[in-house]
Parts: structure tokens; sequence; C-alpha cells
């Protein structure tokens, strides 16, 4: 599933190439992930121009002129490309918003994920998004916060990271990666943990994500032709889908075991 350096990276490609660009047609070859009639979608989005292009967690907003947001979750397989309004891949699409500039906003297996709309006003108090956590490169995510955050909680620490509610956009990726750059086991107790650990779980948690964020986190689709920037953070990752394969710090094998129903990744003899 893609997580917030992954979705920054689709953000980073939507503001170059569709702001301003006036949504000609769409075509809805799966309007299950639709929170409207599939008409009335058709009908509130056609002809209006994308505006701005935003991301909450691991959602993404299409701000468009008619004061209507579009918010769209990729879930575990879903990924964005922009393609020639011509080229058989359309075919395979979930949806697909034909632009003014003679291209294709083409969004692929949205099977379990979705693609709604809503009055721009009212999106931040959608039940998907008023939920949310804060965001863990915002400024209020403070150390001070995240040490009470998680002074009182009792679970272990890897569905803690991972809970949207908690905090917005962390998943089985990045949780697995700032847990083997602070050398803690993802079974450890929260409760367990003294502040000396958590602060470098933060401090490794803010790290990762922002270099992830810059390098073009770990999709392996790129969004055009003309990307370089997609995946650029998968030859970083040090414990993440890597099982059997030697830790880069001690040679030991890389383990996997369910872990709050995910699978973790991490080195036996590096993390405590």
């Amino acid at each position: 599933m893609p997580e917030i350096p992954e979705i920054e990276t689709v953000c980073h490609h939507l503001r170059n190439s569709v702001l301003a660009t006036p949504i000609t047609s769409i075509a809805l070859n799966r309007s299950k992930n639709l929170n409207i009639e599939p008409d009335e979608f058709v009908r509130l989005v056609t002809g209006q121009t994308i505006i701005a292009v935003g991301r909450r967690a691991k959602i993404i907003l299409f701000t468009l002129s008619n004061q209507h947001t579009i918010t769209i979750h990729f879930m575990l397989e879903g990924y964005a490309q922009l393609l020639e309004d011509h080229e058989p891949r359309l075919q395979q699409a979930s949806t697909i918003f034909y632009l003014a500039s003679g291209k294709a906003l083409t969004l692929f297996k949205i099977n379990l994920g979705y693609i709604h709309l809503f009055p721009t006003v009212d999106w931040q108090d959608i039940e998907d998004v008023n939920q949310l956590g804060p965001e863990p490169l915002s400024a209020e995510f403070t150390l001070s916060y995240f040490l009470k955050l998680f002074k009182s909680r009792k679970g272990m620490i890897k569905p803690l990271l991972m809970d949207q509610k908690l905090i917005a956009g962390i998943g089985n990726v990045y949780s697995n990666e700032a847990l083997f750059c602070s050398r803690i086991l993802p079974t450890r107790k929260v409760k367990d943990m003294n502040d000396a650990e958590l602060s470098t779980v933060y401090h490794c948690l803010r790290r990762l994500l922002s270099q992830a964020v810059q390098l073009g986190g770990v999709y392996d689709i790129p969004y055009s032709q003309a990307d370089q920037l997609t995946g650029g953070y998968l030859a970083q990752l040090k414990v993440a889908y890597r099982t059997g394969k030697p830790c880069f710090e001690c040679s030991a094998p890389i383990q996997t075991q369910r872990v709050g129903g995910r699978n973790a990744f991490y080195c036996s003899k590096c993390q405590h």
C-alpha cells in the first residue's frame, strides 16, 4: 500500500502535469468506488479545471473550479499514470480523466480504494479524513507530542505506528524501516520502552520519511515516460520485503512474522 512518500510523489507529478487543466470527459470503468451516482459524478466533474492538488495521509485531493474536491485513495494496489489519450492500456483502467492537454490521467486497480466527490467546504469533515492523526512530517508533530501520544499505550510498537488515528500516513514499509533504524523489534510493547528509545523511533521515522519523499518513494511503476523520480527509495530499503536476505549491518538473515495482522520485517540480531 502506498504511504506518505509514494502519495507525495504522485502529487508532485500531478502538480507538474494537471494543474490548471480542464477535464474534458471521464470514463468510469468501475463505478463501485464512487460515493455518488456515476452520472452525477460525471456531470459535476466534466468541464471543471483542477485548481489545486493536495494530500492528507494516503489520500490525494483534487480541488476543482466548481468548489468540489475529489478524494482518491489507492488502498493496496492502485496507482496513477499520465498517458496519451489513445493508448491501448486505457482499456485496463478503473477511471480515466481526459484532459484538455490531450493527455489522460488514468487510475488503475482502484479495486479496494475509492474516488469520492464532496463540496470543497465539506471534505475536511468526512469520516476518512476527520479521524486521522497528525501528519508525521508536520510542524505540530513534535517529539514532546510523540512521547505524550505513546506514553499511555499498551500495544506493540509496529501496529501503533500504523494506526491512522494516532499518526496519519504510515504503513508497513516505513514502520519496518523506522524500527530497524531504531534497533527496536516490531513486537516490543510500548509500555516497556523508555523515552530514549521512543525518541530514537521518532527521529528515525521523520528522517526516513523525509528522505523517501525526496527520492520518490518505493513505487515501481512510473507516472509517465519522463518520470525519473518514482521508486528512487527502493534501493534504500534495509528490511522491508527482504526476507531471508542478509542484514546490511550484521549479515544475519532478515526475518518475517505477522505482527498486528501485517508482515513485520526485522533483523533478530540488530533489533531488540
